[in-house]
């Protein structure tokens, strides 16, 4: 095999599917389509034809290890493959959300080990940072979250321990506050063009205490997908949202998700109109499943707290990906959302 998965049609990925996927047991040809727009992963739609008598799923989604130097650095840095076939083969059975099924791990050779995920493609469309969002997605989303958090909740044994998991306000704290200054220097001019005064001051200030805002993150853990964003999001009219790509599942605050999410994924007018509507509905969903000690009045504070985790997360993350023209412009979406998010609920409380 080559380094990557190739495009276009070829016996050698056919053989490949046929000898280590059952379903695809009776696969002839195969065309390869590079898609997605992850930062962390090389992604393939591989459309199937089969042998007469034989049948399967007309194409299946691969995840490959990428092939840029830098991305491939942090993929392999926060471990990220092995998080999600932990995810997928571990924890999804658990859990009650919508994701794509997995069909297996497959050896593509040099290329190294892909995830292969069900094709949702034929019912299903990528949300886009810099053109979706709205308030039936972000309602979709945030009624789910109950659903992945709730199962585990405050026990990190059951879960497979910390080591299984990309904490980046615990055990990675020091590294990302490094980062942060180091990715705001390298690229804030550009990323941050749009920015007002207020909105640079926070992210000025934020790098200059990010450690002390982690120390106090305190209380309950739970699983939380950590990026969960616009562009990790499918959409179906019929059925909502489906999340994808866990490469960086955490143990954290339950109020990751919520502030992270609705921090970046709509407009501030939507965003300021629906937000403490959905912090209580996520709050009364976890009740139903039995948590307790997990009220509205914490919850909303937590809430503010986080609203920090835009900031942490994604300047942190913006100066070790491959720069490409779309990628700086969703930082710049990112960082603008969760700026005025973070100003809205402030953030600024929490760091002095």
């Amino acid at each position: 095999m080559t380094t990557q998965v190739p495009a276009g049609t070829t016996d050698e990925l056919a053989a490949v599917l046929r000898e280590q996927l059952p379903q695809t047991a009776g696969v002839t040809a195969v065309t390869a389509t590079p898609c997605g727009a992850g930062q962390l992963a090389d992604s393939f739609r591989l459309g199937l034809e089969y042998r007469a008598g034989s049948s399967g799923p007309a194409s299946v989604f691969v995840k490959l290890p990428p092939t840029d130097a830098a991305s491939a650095s942090t993929a392999q840095r926060i471990n990220a493959f092995e998080r999600e076939r932990y995810f997928y083969t571990d924890l999804l059975p658990h859990l009650q959300i919508t994701t794509p099924q997995l069909l297996g791990l497959v050896e593509f050779g040099d290329a190294g080990v892909g995830i292969v995920l069900e094709d949702l493609s034929a019912v299903t469309r990528p949300l886009d940072q810099l053109r979706d969002g709205e308030p039936a997605q972000a309602a979709s989303v945030m009624d789910q979250l109950a659903g992945l958090q709730a199962p585990f909740w405050d026990d990190v044994a059951a879960a497979g321990g910390d080591e299984r998991f990309y904490n980046r306000t615990q055990e990675h704290i020091e590294g990302l506050a490094e980062r942060y200054l180091q990715s705001w220097h390298r690229h804030g001019e550009t990323v941050g063009a749009g920015l007002d005064a207020a909105q640079r001051h926070l992210v000025e200030r934020f790098g200059q205490r990010s450690r002390e805002w982690a120390a106090g993150i305190t209380g309950p853990r739970t699983l939380v997908h950590q990026d969960l964003r616009l562009d990790n999001l499918l959409w179906s009219d019929a059925s909502g949202a489906v999340l994808i790509d866990w490469q960086t599942l955490a143990f954290t605050s339950p109020a990751w998700d919520p502030a992270f999410f609705l921090g970046t994924a709509l407009p501030a007018e939507q965003r300021r109109s629906a937000e403490h509507t959905l912090i209580s509905r996520h709050v009364d969903a976890l009740a139903a499943r039995g948590i307790t000690g997990w009220d509205r009045e914490r919850a909303w504070t937590e809430h503010r707290r986080l609203s920090g985790s835009v900031l942490l997360a994604m300047i942190a993350a913006m100066g070790f990906v491959v720069p490409t023209e779309r990628g700086f412009a969703m930082f710049a979406s990112l960082i603008d959302r969760g700026t005025r998010q973070a100003l809205d609920l402030d953030l600024l409380e929490f760091l002095d």
